[in-house]
């Protein structure tokens, strides 16, 4: 069977037989690959460390008729600092879980994603940066990798420039911010029965708008350069410390509804900490 090296992020599993799995890995090479990992479920062997979430290893694989063959494994990076904080592994699984469902997109930024990916979950493990402002970070650049960066800077109604005096809604359906007019005029519409349903029918992503507020936007817009975190540029706030937090908190939590609309599901990773109002 013909052989091939690549370099892999473990980001899903599921299980296969008595004491195997299938890992699905994001490599730099290939993109998304689906492998057997023969004896990962047994314990005290090689591959059983090497087959877990978040693991980065480098792998010889043979090619299989439904999925590739793991045979060799060289471990790189294991991400140890996870264990012992609950609240940054899960903003990492939460990583690998939209890459796991954005994968087949990204194959073309195979070894760009790759870096990218790879390089947010170092900054989460082992930087003391904010790990929700982190996450905000990762999921703007993301958007931005598959095209879906969504539009802070005109309105995507009117095309009005955005500033703090204007800012209306976040639509998910039409990407982006809606300015204060033309939510404003869209709300008088609604009014009138005949003319609300009428506009549903024709634009029903006006259904989708969520209130921003100027700091929400700020935030949005400082997360999407990636400039606190990969280049240390500080984030300067004239409020207090706790509003910051909760306005990052917000910010992250509206593009993770942005996220999810273009998924069509929730995703499942952040569940515990919601359950446990760390977010």
């Amino acid at each position: 069977m013909p052989t091939y090296t690549v370099h892999a992020i473990n980001v899903g599993s599921f299980l296969l037989g008595e004491a195997d799995k299938v890992l699905t890995l994001f490599s730099m090479e290939r993109g998304i690959i689906r492998a057997v990992a023969k004896g990962a479920r047994k314990p005290n062997t090689k591959m059983s460390g090497r087959s877990d979430a978040l693991c980065v290893n480098k792998l010889l694989l043979s090619t299989g008729r439904t999925f590739e063959i793991i045979t060799q494994a060289e471990s790189i990076e294991g991400f140890p600092e996870f264990r012992t904080d609950l609240t940054r592994m899960s903003y990492a699984l939460y990583y690998v879980e939209l890459t796991n469902h954005f994968g087949q997109s990204l194959s073309e930024e195979s070894e760009s994603y790759f870096d990218f990916l790879l390089n947010s979950l170092q900054l989460q493990a082992r930087t003391p940066h904010d790990p929700v402002w982190l996450c905000l970070e990762f999921e703007m650049g993301l958007l931005d990798i598959l095209g879906y960066r969504p539009e802070l800077t005109y309105c995507v109604v009117g095309r009005e420039v955005l500033g703090e005096y204007n800012l209306g809604t976040f639509n998910r359906e039409l990407g982006g911010v809606v300015c204060q007019q033309c939510s404003r005029q869209e709300r008088q519409l609604a009014t009138r029965e005949t003319l609300r349903d009428a506009q549903f029918e024709r634009d029903p992503g006006w259904r989708n708008g969520a209130h921003i507020t100027p700091l929400v936007w700020k935030n949005l817009i400082i997360a999407a350069d990636r400039r606190v975190s990969e280049e240390g540029v500080e984030r300067t706030c004239v409020v207090k410390q706790e509003a910051m937090q909760q306005s990052v908190e917000a910010a992250r939590r509206l593009v993770q509804g942005y996220i999810e609309y273009r998924v069509g599901k929730r995703m499942k990773s952040l569940e515990v900490l919601e359950q446990l109002k760390v977010r």
